[in-house]
């Protein structure tokens, strides 16, 4: 993309006519807050109990894909060799 192609680019101009717009300082206060209170350390105990229920979920869902993979193995086989043997 060229530079005449930017300065002629109707969405590009709309941009640029658009009024700078500042947050109200309540507003960013809130937000702020909000941001501080999200990044913050958590609770140590609620914080083990999620991540003991993730590796509860994710040993399953290992032990059920590698369930899947066995499965699909053998049937590949199976199949194989009774088209060999057919």
């Amino acid at each position: 993309m060229s530079s005449d192609m930017v300065r002629e680019d109707p969405v590009l101009a709309a941009l640029r006519e658009l009024p700078p717009c500042d947050v109200p300082p309540a507003r960013a206060a809130r937000l702020r807050t909000r941001c501080h209170r999200g990044l913050a350390p958590q609770n140590a105990a609620r914080r083990f109990s999620r991540h003991r229920d993730s590796r509860v979920w994710g040993r399953s869902l290992r032990v059920l894909a590698s369930a899947w993979c066995v499965v699909y193995a053998f049937e590949t086989v199976r199949r194989a060799v009774a088209i060999i043997a057919w």
